[in-house]
C-alpha cells in the first residue's frame, strides 16, 4: 500500500509540475509576435484588452486592408481590426465568439466576406497559432476537430504539443526579428499593412471554381442571429479585388449572389467594392486580392464614408 501511495503521489506531482511548465511556456509564447502576430491577437482578445465600439472581422483581406485608425478618425468610434490571416469563416466566427466572451460587445461589426470565405479546406491555416491556447480548451478543440492536423492529445497532455522543439525554437527566433510597437505588439489595433509592389504572374494563374462548403454556410446565419440577440449592428462588405483577377474564380457571381440572398432575408447591407474604381487601379494592389498600404488607406477612407449611414 505504501508503494502505491508513493507511486500516485509521485505521478500526481510530476503531472502537476508538467502543467506548471506548460502554463509558463505557453504564456511566454502568447506575448511573442508568432505567425504574423496572430498569437498576440488571440491573447489580447482572451485577456479582454481589445475593447471596440466598431469591430472589423474577416480574413487577411480585412486585417491588412481596413485601417482602424482611419475608421476611428472618420466615424468617431473606437475601432479594432480582428481580421484573421488566411482564415475561412468558421475560424473567424470562433474569434468573434471568443471576443464577445471576454470583451464588451461593440456597437457595430463590419464583416468582410470573401468569395472564398466558405471554400472547403482540409487544413486550417497556420494551425500552430492555436497551440499556446490548447490545453484543456474544449471550445477550441471543437472548432479545430475537423481538420487533419488536429490531435486530441495536444489538448489533454501538458507539453505534448511542444514535442518538436526544433520547430518552436525556430519560430521564436523569427518572432524576435519582427519590428514591434511600443506596446510590444506586432499589429496596431489588429491592423498591419504592407508596402509591397505588384507581383502577379498571369501565366501561372488558372481559372477554377470555389469548392463551396455548404456544411459551414449556416454559420453565417448563426452570426446574424447572435448579433440580433446582442443588439449589434452588422454590416457586410466585399473588399476591392483587382478586376482582372475576378474572372479566375469561375463561380464568383454565384457565391456573391448566395451572400446577397441570405443578407436580403435579414435586411442586412452588403457593401460590394468589386466594381469600385479602386478595383481597377493596379497601383493599389500587390496581388489580385490584396491591396498595399496605399490602397488600404484609400479603401478605408471610402468605407468610412459609406458606413456613416449605418452608424447614424
Amino acid at each position: 500500500m505504501k508503494f502505491l501511495k508513493y507511486f500516485f503521489i509521485t505521478l500526481f506531482s510530476s503531472f502537476f509540475a508538467l502543467v506548471l511548465v506548460d502554463i509558463y511556456y505557453s504564456n511566454q509564447l502568447k506575448n511573442m509576435a508568432l505567425f504574423s502576430g496572430e498569437v498576440q491577437e488571440w491573447n489580447q482578445i482572451k485577456e479582454g484588452k481589445t475593447k471596440a465600439e466598431l469591430a472589423v472581422f474577416g480574413s487577411s483581406r480585412a486585417f491588412i486592408q481596413i485601417n482602424p485608425k482611419i475608421l476611428e478618425k472618420e466615424t468617431k468610434l473606437n475601432s479594432y481590426n480582428f481580421g484573421l490571416n488566411g482564415s475561412k469563416f468558421k475560424m473567424q466566427f470562433y474569434r468573434f465568439n471568443i471576443y464577445l466572451k471576454h470583451n464588451p460587445k461593440p456597437k457595430i461589426v463590419v464583416w468582410n466576406l470573401d468569395t472564398f470565405s466558405f471554400s472547403h479546406i482540409e487544413e486550417v491555416f497556420q494551425p500552430n497559432q492555436y497551440v499556446p491556447f490548447m490545453l484543456w480548451n474544449r471550445d477550441l478543440y471543437k472548432a479545430l476537430d475537423e481538420y487533419k492536423s488536429t490531435n486530441v492529445w495536444d489538448f489533454i497532455l501538458p507539453l505534448y504539443r511542444y514535442r518538436d522543439q526544433v520547430y518552436w525554437k525556430d519560430q521564436i527566433s523569427r518572432s524576435k526579428k519582427e519590428k514591434l510597437g511600443k506596446d510590444g505588439l506586432f499589429r496596431k489595433e489588429g491592423f498591419m499593412s504592407y508596402d509591397r509592389k505588384w507581383d502577379v504572374n498571369w501565366t501561372k494563374m488558372k481559372k477554377k471554381n470555389s469548392d463551396f462548403d455548404f456544411n459551414d454556410y449556416p454559420l453565417l446565419e448563426e452570426l446574424i442571429k447572435r448579433c440580433e440577440k446582442e443588439n449589434i449592428k452588422l454590416v457586410f462588405t466585399i473588399a476591392p479585388e483587382f478586376y482582372k483577377g475576378q474572372d479566375y474564380m469561375l463561380n464568383r457571381d454565384e457565391v456573391i449572389n448566395r451572400y446577397k440572398t441570405t443578407l436580403q432575408k435579414y435586411n442586412l447591407p452588403l457593401l460590394d467594392y468589386s466594381e469600385d474604381t479602386i478595383s481597377y487601379q493596379q497601383k493599389y494592389f500587390y496581388n489580385t486580392t490584396h491591396m498595399n498600404n496605399k490602397g488600404a488607406d484609400v479603401f478605408t477612407k471610402e468605407l468610412s464614408q459609406d458606413l456613416q449611414e449605418y452608424i447614424k
